[in-house]
């Protein structure tokens, strides 16, 4: 398994010790997610206040001081983005109509999954990162204002006593509408505690933070002067940056409560509908203003209807069979899919069902909540893109926290080292040192990457098996929007191969250019590609400029039109062999032995040739005084051998028979001095032969190399 995300530290906030057991016991087990557990809203605001990191919150709804909403709505005051998971038995709508309108990322029924936790663990985990990704962009107090506004209860932030904020619903209740008459009035004007206790007390000793929560019932004096019986929230915030009190009312009386239900529902961020359960195929019979924004449907135009005029070609057959066999079973579902507006285009859907029942049970009505859900799913989306882009790469990549522990690595890195993902997440790079960078180059490279430059060098790193590798690694700092470094990736390019190939490169060149033989090549126009050192000395041509010319240029346009059938037959595929005497102005005559071979790329198409020149003028002078001594002396020797034969003769003829005998033996030896003088002409005759170079001419194939590697 992969690590792409930092540790997530999930705040549970719940007074039922066993559900917070289970939170910490199955949560940490995924690995990333540590869990820190409260059974107070008090204790849970004093957390958020301190310097600990919290990246989720899971509430439960029925807390010991207050209820999930409320702590949702001081939570919203400070930090508007946050991720707030509500995870609880209460399933009424609404519960859920308000904490969706107070900005809850999730609700959720603890009855709904046998096992709920892979589900919450995967809904932190996407809430988290889209959070972390999205909280620097975020305008914090307008997103504040905006989740506040929308929020149910009467919502205002208070300091030193005097209304700071106040949101529309408290604007309506207390001045009628009019949010000119705040004027940062005392709450102390419009608000009284039931048990007689200063409201401007209270607030001090919250705003001070002797007490983190107070919790009580009041009276709030409305526009009209009468007095609405609430229940009083205060807790510490900071706003603005400074310490206020977010003060939260919320009217106990049922009339108030229906009537904001209500409004609530007609005013939600998100799109809400009822269906009739109890007409056949449940059509709707209401259908909030954001749900005809979101789809394009005017209400009129969806009363009576299912809502799967909204699925299309797209929609994915699965969560919609999951929406009908909830309903059907009458519980509560939540999908994702894939629907349609009126114009036709593809919005993703998150939608919500909860059956409605009366005070019998009988579920009368479904209600539904429809989010749009297109950004974050394509955010989403494309996160999942670049995680398979990365671990499908051919080279290898790692990642780094700003200390340079490692968080991540690829399988190409897995396979490049030999190391498993788990041998060296939390380990650092030193586990890949080979000693064979210097001290001054990990300076250099820690100097450049933490400053915020990009690092691009080549290095020289160990496998596990110890074998030593060379890469081409390039670094970069991963910032956040202030330019602090967040984290650090490396991308690894395995260059062993070409390393070897660049050393028997220089070696080739090497032998070439120190060779004694003209050695060139050129390209199918006849362009020269390269030139040794004693080809342009011969020929008298610029190093510096030889690849501007053409094989015409630097031989000499006679000796070009001689050449040129042996240079075809080369490009015909052909090795041509032949031998030629080159002329040159104010300097002797040279012979050479001429041999060119074609140039194939990979494909077999031959792209150039190359020739090279054995000069062969010393070696013809030298075979010539051999062939001239040869016959001298071959003439020397049969004169005087032919005067013994003479001699012998007249000897066997005029002497004794001993005498004659010797003579016969004379001659013999003459003979056979005579057939090895003409053997030793055959020998001469053999060797004076044009000479084969082959033995010196052999370098062709690192001729070909190096000019493969200059094109």
């Amino acid at each position: 398994m992969y690590r792409i995300v930092d540790l997530i530290r999930v705040l549970t906030v719940t007074a039922d010790r066993e559900f917070a057991a289970a939170c910490e016991r199955v949560l940490s087990d995924h690995g990333d997610i540590q869990v820190i557990s409260v059974v107070s809203v008090g204790e849970a605001i004093d957390i958020l206040g301190s310097e600990t990191q919290v990246d989720c919150i899971v509430s439960d709804h029925d807390l010991p001081d207050t209820d999930s909403v409320a702590f949702l709505e001081a939570v919203r005051a400070q930090t508007p983005t946050l991720p707030f998971m509500l995870f609880t038995s209460e399933g009424s709508e609404a519960v859920a109509s308000r904490a969706i309108s107070a900005g809850v990322t999730d609700y959720m029924l603890k009855e709904r999954h046998e096992n709920p936790w892979d589900h919450l663990a995967t809904l932190i985990t996407d809430a988290v990162r889209y959070y972390r990704n999205q909280r620097d962009i975020v305008d914090t107090e307008a997103r504040a204002k905006t989740l506040l506004n929308a929020a149910h209860d009467i919502i205002a932030i208070v300091r030193n006593g005097e209304i700071a904020y106040l949101n529309d619903s408290g604007v309506t209740d207390i001045y009628g509408g009019n949010r000119g008459q705040i004027s940062n009035d005392s709450v102390a004007d419009v608000l009284l505690s039931d048990d007689g206790t200063s409201i401007s007390s209270l607030l001090d000793a919250v705003q001070s933070g002797s007490r983190t929560l107070d919790q009580r019932n009041g009276k709030l004096i409305a526009v009209n002067g009468v007095h609405i019986s609430v229940e009083i929230t205060a807790a510490r915030v900071m706003w603005a940056e400074a310490p206020a009190v977010i003060l939260i009312l919320q009217d106990v009386s049922q009339q108030k409560e229906l009537r904001l239900t209500n409004r609530a529902i007609d005013e939600a961020p998100i799109g809400i509908t009822i269906a009739d359960a109890n007409q056949p195929d449940n059509p709707l019979v209401y259908a909030n203003d954001k749900f005809s924004e979101l789809t394009g449907y005017q209400e009129e135009n969806v009363v009576g209807q299912n809502t799967r005029f909204l699925q299309g070609e797209n929609t994915d057959p699965s969560p919609v069979a999951e929406m009908r066999e909830a309903i059907d079973a009458e519980e509560p579902v939540t999908v994702e899919l894939q629907n349609y507006r009126k114009d036709g285009t593809e919005f993703w859907n998150r939608v919500t069902i909860a059956p409605v029942t009366d005070g019998t049970g009988e579920v009368t009505n479904y209600i539904g909540f429809q989010e749009d859900m297109t950004e974050r799913v394509e955010y989403y989306q494309m996160l999942r893109r670049f995680q398979r882009a990365v671990e499908s790469a051919g080279h290898s990549i790692y990642m780094t926290d700003p200390d340079g522990t490692i968080t991540y690595v690829n399988p190409a890195f897995e396979r490049a080292t030999g190391y498993e993902s788990d041998e060296v997440v939390g380990q650092t790079p030193r586990i890949l040192k080979s000693d064979e960078m210097s001290n001054e180059y990990y300076e250099r490279l820690w100097s450049t990457i933490s400053s915020g430059d990009v690092w691009e060098e080549e290095i020289q790193d160990q496998r596990k098996s110890g074998e030593v590798y060379y890469a081409h690694q390039t670094i970069a700092p991963l910032t956040d929007d202030n330019g602090e470094v967040e984290a650090y990736v490396a991308i690894q390019q395995d260059i062993s191969d070409r390393k070897e190939r660049e050393f028997k490169l220089r070696q080739y060149e090497s032998a070439v250019e120190g060779a004694e033989e003209l050695i060139a090549a050129i390209d199918e126009e006849k362009h020269y590609l390269f030139a040794n050192e004693a080809y342009c000395e011969f020929h008298g041509l610029d190093t510096e400029s030889l690849t501007e010319l053409v094989l015409s240029d630097g031989i000499g346009s006679d000796i070009y039109e001689t050449v040129e059938p042996y240079l075809q037959q080369a490009f015909d595929g052909e090795r041509v062999q032949y031998r030629m005497t080159r002329t040159r102005p104010a300097r002797a005559d040279r012979t050479f032995d001429i041999r060119y071979y074609p140039l194939e790329d990979d494909t077999g198409h031959i792209e150039g040739v190359v020739a090279t020149m054995h000069d062969l003028t010393e070696q013809i002078e030298r075979e010539q005084h051999i062939a001239s001594l040869d016959r001298m002396l071959r003439h020397t020797l049969h004169n005087e051998l032919n005067v013994i034969l003479g001699h012998s003769e007249m000897i066997q003829d005029q002497g004794s028979d001993q005498v004659a005998k010797l003579a016969m033996t004379i001659e013999k030896v003459a003979d056979r001095i005579l057939e090895q003088a003409d053997k030793q002409r055959e020998i001469v005759e053999i060797l004076l032969n044009p000479s084969d170079p082959t033995a010196v001419l052999n370098r062709h194939k690192a001729v070909d190399f190096t000019v493969s590697q200059h094109v």
